[in-house]
């Protein structure tokens, strides 16, 4: 089972390995709209693929699937840096 945390920018990320989705707006038809990439704390974060990011709750299903198929048991969300 997989579980999902969510975490304030100031607060640590968990030391263990886990799936960090990064939450962020991006500017669509002159509205914001929350967009998200996710990747594996063991591999870095290589800030997702530009306008190919996906809308938050397909990036959740994604980034709980992507645990669950290697093993991994967090899912951490976060909002993106400034």
């Amino acid at each position: 089972m997989v579980d999902v945390i969510y975490n304030a920018k100031d607060v640590p990320l968990p030391v263990e390995q886990h799936v960090t989705v990064v939450v962020h707006k991006e500017l669509v038809n002159g509205r914001a709209i929350d967009k998200a990439y996710f990747y594996d704390s063991s591999k870095g974060d290589y800030g997702g693929s530009g306008p190919f990011d996906f809308l938050v709750d397909e990036a959740i299903e994604r980034a709980k699937r992507f645990a669950s198929d290697n093993n991994i048991t967090k899912v951490v969300m976060r909002a993106q840096q400034p």
